[in-house]
């Protein structure tokens, strides 16, 4: 590893520069990014430029992009096993922390930077649009995929994140239609997960992408599929007083023996709609729908009954009673609560942490009815959903959020 941080030469420079640029485009538009999901990156001769690990797209500067030796990521690639000595952990980030080519600490780079450093174009972006994903996690994506776009994308069927994930990825583009022929795809789709567009400049990324979120809002506005996707529901405002009550004693329940959890309610459209209906229950009992899910806003959230006009006392036995019941199942402590007819609350250590929940899970919700829209949704099978779950990599994602 090089120490220092000699500047760059006047052309990588502005590289750099076009690169973060490009970067905070997708990272201040919420369709695209939430909190620290998503990566992106600019190879400069044998030299990966990528987003730390945990870090928000909004905030990417062109030095806070991270120097890394092309070689040894393709030579895992190349020979590398999957295998782990620990559980959770990925080869990825031996590797990868190896290559960095100036001294940052202990930050790491994206565990994706694998396939950034395979698909052969200078720019690549990497994002979760809200929009894309209610067709990667409709239950027949592939197939609507395939008759929205023909060949100019590829479809990715879900793959663990990481090195498994760079793998599958190189071999979809390797082999698709599009091989061999001018114009090769520079678009792909994540089944569960997002968006992949390359290009040789920015200009080309933000047009390939801002085409491939219209062409499927498009899709879904002809499929009944309203702004937000989810319907509006006929529902009478919340009670102040039931909301005011029910956030104070989630706020002890879900908080620790240091301090009461931090707690937002929201009663958008969207939460009404989950709230209110079958198929919003189905959608908070099907588990979560994309690794983001997971990560920011917990795999399960607690659906809850209440008496609207029950006393602290009740309320309290209410929710004690639920949270013994989610327990029992061997779930973990619900980040989300969502209150039958009322709306729903998300939770977390620090108010932020706690909003960040709510924004992932309103977006979980739209993924959900925009899926619905196209036929049904597909939540993250048992194994997959375990995987992100006891991943370290999106262990350490989180604990850089949280900071």
């Amino acid at each position: 590893m090089t120490r220092g941080a000699a500047s760059p030469p006047p052309a990588t420079a502005e590289l750099l520069e076009a690169a973060a640029r490009v970067t905070r485009r997708f990272g201040e538009d919420p369709e695209y990014s939430r909190a620290g999901g998503g990566n992106s990156s600019v190879k400069v001769g044998e030299t990966l430029y990528i987003k730390p690990s945990g870090v928000s797209l909004a905030s990417i500067t062109a030095a806070s992009l991270m120097p890394l030796a092309i070689g040894p990521l393709l030579e895992l690639a190349a020979h590398g096993s999957e295998e782990t000595a620990v559980p959770g952990r990925d080869p990825v980030m031996r590797v990868a922390m190896a290559a960095r080519l100036r001294d940052e600490g202990d930050q790491r780079p994206s565990v994706e930077c694998v396939f950034h450093a395979l698909i052969p174009r200078r720019f690549v972006v990497h994002t979760h649009p809200t929009t894309v994903n209610a067709l990667t996690c409709a239950t027949d994506g592939e197939a609507i995929a395939r008759d929205l776009f023909g060949d100019s994308v590829v479809w990715v069927p879900y793959t663990d994140p990481g090195l498994p994930l760079a793998r599958e990825i190189d071999h979809r583009r390797r082999s698709g239609p599009e091989v061999g022929r001018a114009g090769t795809t520079e678009v792909t789709l994540l089944q569960n997960h997002g968006l992949i567009v390359a290009g040789d400049d920015p200009a080309a990324v933000i047009e390939r992408s801002e085409r491939v979120v219209g062409m499927i809002r498009e899709l879904l506005a002809r499929r009944s599929a309203p702004p937000g996707f989810g319907a509006v529901v006929s529902a009478p405002q919340p009670d102040p007083a039931l909301v005011k009550r029910l956030s104070h004693v989630l706020a002890m329940r879900l908080g620790d023996a240091a301090a009461p959890a931090a707690v937002v309610f929201d009663v958008s459209p969207e939460a009404l709609r989950l709230a209110g209906t079958a198929e919003g229950r189905a959608i908070v009992d099907a588990g979560p729908l994309t690794p983001d899910q997971a990560v920011y806003a917990g795999s399960w959230p607690l659906w809850l009954d209440v008496d609207p006009v029950a006393d602290w006392a009740a309320l309290d036995r209410a929710i004690s009673a639920g949270l013994t019941a989610h327990a029992a199942t061997r779930r973990p402590r619900p980040v989300v609560v969502v209150v039958a007819g009322v709306g729903l609350f998300a939770s977390g250590p620090t108010p932020r942490r706690a909003e960040t929940a709510r924004e992932l899970y309103v977006d979980a919700i739209r993924v959900g009815f925009g899926a619905l829209a196209l036929g049904g949704f597909r939540a993250l099978a048992p194994a997959e959903r375990a995987f992100i779950e006891t991943w370290e990599a999106e262990v350490y994602r989180l604990s850089i959020d949280a900071g």
